[in-house]
């Protein structure tokens, strides 16, 4: 799951979650792309802190598209310096509006829960 850089442009925005507000335990994810091995394209996230993942969400509404993908190791933390992969997605063309809801915990605040949703239109 570990990428380099991408290039490219991209569109950060956030929502506290249920503990975000209290503990002023905010995270938001920075999302990229490049393009995919497989001829689409790869969704790329970078949290704003260290964070712990358990599932990740990406939908395409006008689709009425969702894909859930659940991560097995809650314990990976995703270091801020760092760039990840989401998944490649086949068929996605610029100037679609992808959002992605990110859950998990933040590491060093008590494990505080997150629920964090990032909305990325294509480039």
């Amino acid at each position: 799951m570990l990428a380099l850089l991408a290039a490219g442009c991209s569109k950060t925005d956030s929502v506290l979650g249920p503990n975000g507000i209290l503990g002023g335990n905010q995270v938001t994810f920075q999302i990229s792309q490049r393009n995919g091995i497989n001829g689409g394209v790869e969704f790329m996230f970078k949290p704003s802190v260290d964070v712990k993942i358990s599932r990740v969400v990406s939908i395409y509404q006008p689709e009425n598209y969702t894909d859930t993908l659940n991560y097995t190791n809650t314990n990976f933390v995703y270091s801020k310096d760092e760039t990840y992969i989401i998944q490649e997605y086949i068929g996605v063309v610029q100037g679609q509006q992808w959002n992605f809801n990110f859950t998990g915990q933040i590491p060093g605040q008590n494990n505080a829960n997150y629920n964090v949703t990032a909305n990325y239109t294509v480039q």
